[in-house]
């Protein structure tokens, strides 16, 4: 028989996303455990880093390369379609780039403090809040381009929240005056509210929103409860 070689399925974008996520972790997780073996804290390295230190900027440093990759496949998963989550997809990018730079200026610059004056902390302090501040200006715009996404999704809530507020209301069978489901008078007219009436044929109770009666099929009238 001869041998056929395996070819797996493709992988879903969703799918990357986790196995990237899941990749950070174990390098957060293991990094750290290093870290905290005896000897790493008396080994030195160059005079003057500890190896436990070295091992852990490595480590956040690598997780933070797999978080670009991470979200790049998270924006690739995420569905095109709707109003909401087109919007999410348009700013998920200049977000992530943000936070990579803000988080690996902080990173890079414990691996140059030892070796720069205070002259060059200044211009590397300097360059690092301009390029915070443009991508900061880049994702402002990647949202007001795409804010009209939005537009459908607040129509959306706006409507919901209606039909909850209205759904806690009915009118009065008397006026029409909008009243509240368990009111038991009407505040416009006094009436007195009922929840169910006695069927005219049958006797049983019918509920005020039913037309019919389900016992014996006759027409629900208002005869009292």
């Amino acid at each position: 028989m001869l041998w056929r070689p395996y070819y797996p399925p493709p992988i879903t974008a969703s799918q990357k996303a986790i196995q990237y996520f899941f990749a950070i972790l174990s390098i957060l997780i293991i990094g750290k455990l290093i870290t905290i073996i005896p000897v790493m804290d008396r080994l030195q390295l160059a005079g003057t880093y500890k190896a436990a230190q070295i091992v852990w900027l490595g480590a956040k440093l690598s997780a933070l390369v797999l978080f670009y990759y991470f979200a790049r496949a998270t924006i690739t998963a995420i569905p095109n379609n709707g109003s909401l989550l087109p919007f999410i997809r348009n700013i998920t990018g200049p977000l992530t780039i943000l936070v990579i730079v803000i988080i690996g200026q902080e990173l890079l610059w414990q691996l140059l403090e030892p070796f720069v004056q205070t002259a060059g902390k200044k211009i590397y302090y300097s360059l690092a809040i301009i390029v915070i501040i443009a991508i900061s200006i880049w994702l402002v715009f990647r949202a007001y381009q795409s804010a009209l996404y939005l537009s459908g999704t607040g129509q959306k809530i706006v409507k919901y929240i209606s039909k909850i507020r209205y759904s806690q209301y009915k009118a009065c069978t008397d006026c029409g005056h909008q009243i509240k489901n368990d009111a038991k008078f009407c505040s416009q007219c006094g009436l007195k509210i009922l929840d169910h009436v006695n069927c005219s044929e049958c006797g049983q109770l019918v509920s005020v929103s039913e037309n019919f009666c389900q016992h014996c099929g006759a027409k629900a009238t208002l005869t009292g409860s």
